[in-house]
């Protein structure tokens, strides 16, 4: 078939005609490339975002808070605050050590963070030497690590070091799986070898503590014994004595003052625990070892869950009897779940389509428009192969909202197809005919569409990150949309559509009429009609004032974290022994699954978007795991009540998941200044002030709390003279009580300290400290009260840092049924009238759900201004006209009183996605209004007068307009229950059918006013 001469050269359309066969392979070869890619796209269930925070840990035992804090915290904060893309150092110092948190500004490139860590590592060598003598720094620059699957492994009649092989191994034989990470075992206790003894006994005997630990050291010392070389081979030498296990220990007997004494008779040799413990993993109530796995960067989460799965069960049927291996988490079942109901969700929307392209269209028409999907979604599986992105939560969105979008192009096109040839065209100029009319308006019109999602994808924050791929997946489906309409639909026209159309001729619908006669209303009486809906407007923007707002929404997963906070100085036995209570009271309960407990510290990140509480034995957290969603929401109000009623003692949190950036608890005021005390006073104001609101639940404070000290007061004249020093006296005094390493036994594969310490009956007992006895220079024994005197006394266990300030956060939980946003702004009267009392210097600044909120917000709006001049310069190209361009960027507010509508009366909160929406949302209405403007200034120019040239283009182009619209908005009807996107489908959904209206009523109105000005001339106006 020949090309009619009146085509132009540029008409896309009608080349793809002419090679129909070149067409149909590069169809073929999108399809097959678009199945590869689908099949080969990274399943995950989040986006990776980059959590820009690194962790410096310091430690210089001996020191007190007030010299930690002075000589070692403050001097390395001031060397990290030299970090590129800081945003803020905060620490938290305990006596002896400090750990301080580096964390980097919201607009830092992800790119660059890698590279920031190894300068921060760099910094720490730097300062070294400015530090006092002992000082050991360490620098976590992998504090993102995400272990989304844990295995429990529990044992029965095998020691905790034998367990610990075992678990060892199964480690190591997983590091040959494709895509493995990295592993970490949990609450492994590492063990020392303890010689107890009585400090009455050896002062009794006349043994010094100095002597045993000499004669231990030099048994085991490490040292060459030389090589016999002879003129034949060379014969190594050993020297036996080696401490190898408890029993060589027991063995010993020192030879003291001419004396030869059984090592048994003056200590009891066994193996402990450490001290300090280590966390504590736990499993449905039962002590284990947990083994964390974590997948490669980009790697395939279904996949590697597979094999990781299978390598696992030839594992547990290989284990031995009296060990039992628990799934704790099991993140591939969580991306599986969440895929395949997002593709449901996805087949769902198409078909929703589909059904508004077959029975707007007709059989005929609708395939043309159903033919599109697959080839555009084909296309746009190839480019997020191609750009990195994989199927997650928000590009599987992304698709969805995509979907009801990238259809208008098409059916734009087999409409304009369909009305040639309802007017007696032959189906090549039909098929050539929407390129000619409509593919640079729609080209336009999907650009703006794109610059809508601008603010999504160049937002710099975390959030801006978390969300991007929603900002390249519409942007890729949109622009291969336009690509599909103008030349693969004219083709599958020509292939498909009628030579004539049956309608052809037959009257006008009733909605038509209906519509018809609405037009003339409408122009009749503009000013009404655009006076009413400047009222509804300036109504909706009103009623935005009643709108609750939320920063990221919780997310679906069936887990509980359930936070415990014991006072600062509680020992981690005391926070092992409220665990067991409460993990006794979760034995049984019809709505857990499983649960695991980590007490010491808190759970590990396996979910990337975690609040990751920090290693304090004070800490405890228990990962609950509800048998369904239903089931989360019942056993969050069971152990709300349960812990108010039982553990009120303790500061306590039940929380979900949470979706996007971490926050914790969701209300917090950040009190700071130069006086620690000052500062503590005005936390505890605020405290109690905030604590009588009925708006908050489980006020608490983040230090404050004192701590008993005994302070031992040295008579230095006395101890001089006794032949004493404060450093021998420390030194003793931590060997009595805490233990000190004497010498390292090499137990195979491991080395095991040995510890010299007293007894646990005179350790922990006060009244040792005043019957202690000491060795003085000349080998007397004289008691400690001779040369000390001990006091009471209180101090601050913990001290917490900001930008080198002492702060303290207040936080809160909320009421039932409350947003952290209105409980914030219900509270800013009391918290300004404070605020406006303190001290110069000192200032309370806020934190939590509002600040993350904000920050997010500021980031997409500093991307507005480049989203406004991109549209308009898009506006201005297409449409030429200030006027016109004006035109269609008012239209986008007319949007706010359907998304009013929308999520007002179902009490759905305006959050960040919400927000994102609203912003796509403009860029849709803008388009419809850019395609019927355009349409009628073509009707000007070819002579027609103004009202009849708008008449005419909003009767031809209400038809696509409807349909596109009714498209998006029921594409989005299989979202809107989803937690995370049910904000952006209501906004969308709304918004869209409010502005549909909207443009078919007000724009031609609007436009006909401003043709009356700019005196267009009429026939008979």
């Amino acid at each position: 078939m020949n090309q009619p001469a009146s085509l132009r050269a540029f008409n896309l359309s009608a080349w793809a005609l002419n090679h129909q066969s070149l067409m149909a392979f590069f169809m073929l070869l999108l399809m097959t490339a678009g199945v590869i890619s689908y099949e080969q796209l990274p399943r995950n269930e989040d986006p990776a975002f980059t959590i820009k925070t690194a962790v410096v840990t310091a430690r210089w035992p001996g020191a007190d808070v007030a010299e930690s804090v002075s000589l070692m915290t403050d001097t390395l904060e001031k060397k990290l605050q030299e970090t590129p893309y800081l945003d803020y150092v905060q620490s938290e110092t305990r006596a002896g050590q400090s750990v301080i948190f580096v964390n980097l500004r919201d607009d830092t490139p992800p790119a660059a963070v890698a590279g920031i860590w190894y300068q921060v590592r760099k910094k720490m060598q730097d300062i070294a030497p400015s530090l006092p003598a002992g000082v050991q720094t360490t620098v976590n620059d992998e504090f993102d690590d995400t272990f989304g699957t844990i295995y429990g492994f529990t044992a029965e009649g095998y020691s905790s070091r034998g367990l610990r092989d075992r678990v060892d191994d199964i480690s190591r034989s997983l590091m040959s799986l494709p895509d493995m990470g990295k592993t970490s075992l949990l609450g492994v206790q590492e063990q020392n070898i303890v010689i107890a003894f009585s400090p009455a006994q050896l002062a009794g005997m006349g043994l010094d503590l100095q002597q045993i630990t000499d004669a231990l050291k030099a048994q085991n010392a490490v040292e060459p014994a030389g090589v016999l070389r002879s003129d034949r081979d060379n014969i190594a030498l050993r020297v036996s004595g080696a401490l190898t296990t408890e029993q060589s220990l027991r063995a010993v007997t020192l030879h003291i003052a001419g004396r030869y004494i059984p090592l048994t008779d003056v200590a009891t040799i066994s193996r402990q625990d450490a001290e300090p413990p280590s966390p504590v993993f736990r499993v449905n109530g039962k002590q284990a070892i947990g083994l964390a796995i974590s997948m490669a960067a980009n790697g395939n989460m279904l996949s590697f869950g597979k094999a990781l799965n299978e390598r696992m069960a030839e594992i547990s049927a290989g284990l031995p009897h009296g060990i039992e291996m628990v799934k704790v988490a099991d993140q591939s079942a969580v991306v599986s779940q969440a895929v395949s109901g997002f593709i449901r969700v996805l087949i769902e929307a198409v078909v929703i389509v589909l059904a508004v392209s077959f029975v707007s269209l007709g059989s005929r028409a609708g395939l043309v428009v159903a033919a599109a999907i697959p080839i555009v979604l084909a296309m746009t599986f190839t480019g997020m192969s191609l750009a990195g992105i994989g199927l997650q939560r928000i590009s599987l969105g992304a698709l969805i909202i995509a979907l009801g979008l990238l259809v208008d192009d098409a059916m734009i096109t087999v409409e304009a197809m369909v009305s040639r040839i309802e007017a007696g065209e032959p189906r090549w100029r039909a098929a050539t005919y929407a390129f000619e009319t409509t593919a640079f308006p729609m080209l336009t019109g999907t650009l703006v569409m794109i610059a809508g999602f601008i603010p999504v994808g160049f937002a710099a924050s975390g959030a801006g990150e978390y969300c991007y791929s929603l900002f390249a997946v519409v942007c890729i489906a949109l622009l291969c949309s336009w690509l599909v309409a103008i030349l693969f639909s004219p083709l599958m026209g020509l292939w498909i559509l009628p030579d004539k159309r049956a309608s052809q001729g037959e009257k006008r619908s009733r909605l038509m009429s209906f519509y018809q006669r609405l037009l003339n209303q409408v122009l009749a009486h503009r000013g009404v009609t655009i006076g009413v809906a400047c009222l509804l407007l300036g109504l909706a923007v009103y009623a935005t004032t009643f709108m609750q707002g939320e920063f990221f929404p919780a997310s679906d997963r069936p887990e509980l974290l359930v936070s415990l906070s014991l006072p600062a100085n509680a020992s981690q036995t005391e926070s092992a022994r409220q665990t067991a209570r409460l993990e006794q009271a979760l034995q049984g309960n019809p709505y857990v699954d499983h649960f695991s407990s980590y007490v010491g510290s808190g759970a590990v990140r396996f979910y990337l978007p975690m609040d990751v509480l920090p290693d304090d034995e004070n800490t405890a957290q228990l990962v609950v795991v509800a048998k369904s969603l239903g089931d989360r929401d019942k056993l969050s109000a069971q152990l709300n009540s349960l812990l108010a009623r039982d553990f009120s003692d303790i500061i306590t949190r039940v929380s979900p998941l949470e979706l996007g950036p971490p926050v914790g608890w969701p209300v917090k005021y950040r009190v700071s200044g130069p006086g620690y005390d000052k500062v503590r006073q005005i936390a505890q104001h605020l405290a109690s002030v905030l604590g009588s609101s009925p708006l908050t639940r489980e006020v608490n404070l983040t230090a404050g709390e004192p701590e008993r000290l005994i302070t031992l007061q040295v008579n230095q004249t006395a101890a001089r003279a006794a032949g004493v020093s404060s450093e021998s006296l420390a030194a003793m005094l931590n060997t009595v009580w805490s233990g000190s390493v004497v010498t390292t036994v090499r137990d195979k594969n491991r080395l095991t300290d040995v510890v010299l310490r007293a007894n646990d009956r005179e350790r922990l007992d006060v009244a040792t400290l005043s019957a202690l006895m000491i060795t003085s220079a000349t080998g007397q024994k004289i008691p400690l009260s001779q040369v000390a005197t001990p006091v009471w006394g209180i101090s601050d266990p913990v001290v917490w840092r900001r930008q080198r300030l002492p702060f303290i956060t207040v936080q809160t939980d909320l009421a039932a049924g409350l947003r952290a946003e209105a409980v914030s702004q219900q509270l800013a009267p009391v918290v300004s009238s404070l605020r406006a009392s303190l001290p110069a210097g000192y200032q309370i600044e806020e934190g939590g759900v509002v600040a993350e909120s904000d920050k997010g917000n500021s980031s997409v709006f500093a991307v507005l201004p480049v989203t406004l001049l991109i549209m308009l310069t898009l506006l201005m190209i297409q449409l030429q006209r200030f006027s016109r361009m004006l035109l269609a960027l008012l239209m986008a507010p007319f949007g706010l009183p359907g998304i009013v509508l929308a999520m007002l009366p179902t009490g759905t909160p305006m959050g960040f996605v919400a927000l994102l929406g609203i912003i796509a949302l403009a860029g849709m209405i803008i388009r419809n209004a850019v395609i019927l403007i355009s349409e009628a200034d073509n009707h000007v120019l070819a002579g027609m007068r103004g009202d009849e040239a708008i008449k005419a283009a909003a009767v031809h182009r209400s038809r696509p307009i409807l349909l596109t619209a009714c498209a998006a908005i029921l594409g989005m009807v299989p979202i809107a229950e989803q937690v995370f996107w049910g904000p952006m489908a209501y906004a969308i959904i709304g918004g869209l059918l409010v502005a549909t209206l909207v443009t078919l009523t007000v724009l031609p109105a609007a436009l006909s006013l401003v043709m009356q000005r700019e005196r267009i001339p009429q026939e008979k106006m």
